[in-house]
């Protein structure tokens, strides 16, 4: 037998992210989650420059979960109030909440007074430039600040018009049987 110490044997990692006191079964390499959500944000990030992208909100609470609420180049609020950018429906929210802004190559949240503040990455902040990827969290609502597809955005705005066509269509439908019912009747 040898008298080396079997953890000298060990190679070396420099991964920073690698956490060898919670390694798997046969040496599963296992990440620090905040590690991961980084990465995660380096990718999106890299997305960023190719052009076809545009900056939303993904939802990943209920009752909004999976929804995508695309953000304009300027102001962009969100809260409960009807007139927002972002509508939510969150009693924990404010009427008017945050606002995300666009202004010289920057994304910015403000915390617009709102008695429950506003929360980036698990910190409440009153102002702070964004990154793609960080977590956003407004009441009880939790958003990704990311990057989606233009096409994407562009059929969602193509189903809502669909859907107010729908909707006028029915209403004068119903007017319709409405006027014929009295001229018959």
């Amino acid at each position: 037998m040898s008298s080396q110490d079997p953890s000298k044997n060990r190679p070396v990692r420099k991964n920073k992210e690698y956490r060898e006191d919670k390694a798997g079964p046969q040496g599963t390499l296992v990440f620090d989650s905040k590690e991961v959500d980084r990465m995660i944000a380096a990718e999106i990030q890299k997305l960023e420059d190719d052009g076809t992208k545009v900056p939303a909100l993904l939802a990943t609470t209920k009752p909004h979960a999976g929804q995508t609420f695309i953000l304009d180049y300027g102001k962009n609020v969100i809260g409960r109030g009807k007139g927002n950018g972002v509508t939510i429906y969150d009693p924990a929210a404010s009427s008017t909440h945050a606002q995300i802004t666009y202004y010289n190559g920057e994304w910015k949240i403000l915390n617009l007074l709102s008695s429950n503040g506003t929360i980036v990455n698990g910190e409440k902040v009153s102002e702070r430039e964004l990154s793609f990827g960080d977590k956003i969290q407004v009441g009880h609502t939790e958003f990704l600040f990311t990057l989606v597809d233009a096409q994407e955005s562009q059929d969602e705005e193509q189903a809502e018009i669909n859907w107010m066509l729908v909707g006028s269509l029915g209403v004068a439908a119903v007017l319709l049987i409405g006027v014929l019912i009295w001229l018959f009747l």
